[in-house]
């Protein structure tokens, strides 16, 4: 029978044990424990593995010093026994002993007490607890068995419990990798559709050659770009444009360098204008430009500038046989006057026209106006 004081530290033990439920802080808990508890020397908890391997998950003196190689610590002679009848097993004097004192681990490692308790939980044996002295003879008594057995079985539960958890932890957070994964895959995939989304929309109001908007999707920013002038009662300037003489650039060069032309016009109208303004293509080589919020002055400044600057750019591609030169028409809206869409473009592709008629390499102005340089 246990006294009263060992009982009550049993129990207050075992409530610990209870409340530890993370395996390793436990398994230490348990070997601290029950060294001081039995007063032994030397501790092992030792689990068995899914393939019956011994597995020291704490070893330590006294002391609290962690043993090293405690394979080779502790008697498997004795052990073995323990683990193969399920049952535990007291030696007082190993050396005095019949069964043991022959052993080689006994004579080799000078054991001389030694206690060991398997760990059995709902008749599942998955370790033991082992502890012994080298110092003296004697040091556990018949009586010492029965508190290490009461102190394993205890144990045994708390080490189930606990393996449980860190069992469901592990899934967890197993779990929660998987799903993160997979979040992060759908995340991936969710931008990667974006990404196509956004480059497919690009695709369909973008000039493949130029990179400016395409003829449709520039009509439709005219349209809105009308109703707002209107609305607000304010003035709005569309510009067309042409290189001069362009058929024989690809006719006399090819059309890779034409391409090169139009590709160097385009770039050159997007760098040299405001944000705010729209460059589109509107066919072969004519270009078309719109300017929100330009008067006729400001319009006429600004795609003047641009014709300039647009022939010096060209002319750095190489060197051609002809001047390079380029033409513009240029029509203003002002106010909240009516117009459809379609006489707004015209009125800007006359200028043009009048442009070209007029000599080439000039702006000029719906209504007559015009300039050359």
């Amino acid at each position: 029978m246990l006294n009263p004081d060992m009982l009550e530290r049993l129990l207050d033990i075992s409530r610990q044990m209870a409340e530890t439920r993370a395996l390793d802080p436990l398994l230490k808990f348990a070997m601290g424990e029950v060294l001081e508890f039995v007063q032994a020397e030397f501790g092992y908890l030792i689990l068995l593995d899914d393939e019956g391997e011994l597995d020291f998950r704490v070893r330590q003196n006294n002391k609290g010093k962690e043993i090293d190689e405690p394979d080779t610590q502790i008697s498997h002679t004795i052990f073995d026994k323990v683990i193969k009848k399920r049952e535990s097993v007291i030696i007082a004097d190993a050396f005095a002993d019949e069964e043991f004192q022959e052993a080689k681990s006994v004579l080799d490692l000078k054991i001389l007490s030694v206690m060991c308790a398997p760990l059995i939980s709902k008749d599942e044996l998955f370790g033991a607890l082992y502890v012994e002295n080298r110092s003296a003879r004697g040091v556990f008594e018949d009586e010492d068995l029965k508190p290490l057995e009461y102190f394993a079985a205890h144990a045994a539960v708390a080490i189930e419990n606990a393996m449980l958890n860190d069992d469901l932890e592990a899934r967890v957070v197993s779990r929660t990798v998987e799903l993160k994964r997979t979040v992060d895959e759908l995340e991936r995939e969710i931008e990667a559709r974006k990404r196509a989304e956004a480059e497919l929309q690009k695709l369909a109001i973008t000039d493949p050659l130029t990179n400016v908007y395409n003829r449709r999707y520039f009509d439709e920013t005219v349209e809105s770009e009308l109703e707002r002038t209107r609305r607000h009662n304010l003035n709005l300037s569309v510009a067309m444009v042409d290189l001069d003489h362009f058929k024989e650039i690809n006719d006399n060069y090819g059309h890779v360098t034409g391409d090169i032309v139009l590709q160097t016009m385009a770039d050159c109208f997007v760098s040299n204008l405001r944000k705010i303004d729209v460059v589109g293509r509107y066919g072969g080589d004519e270009f078309v430009i719109l300017m929100p919020e330009s008067d006729k002055e400001q319009a006429h400044n600004a795609t003047e500038r641009l014709r300039k600057k647009v022939i010096t750019r060209v002319r750095k591609i190489q060197k051609f046989a002809h001047p390079i030169t380029a033409s513009m028409g240029l029509f203003t809206l002002a106010g909240d006057t009516e117009i459809a869409m379609k006489d707004f473009i015209d009125r800007a592709d006359q200028a043009l026209y009048d442009a070209k008629k007029a000599g080439r390499n000039r702006v000029s102005v719906w209504g007559g106006e015009g300039a050359a340089k």
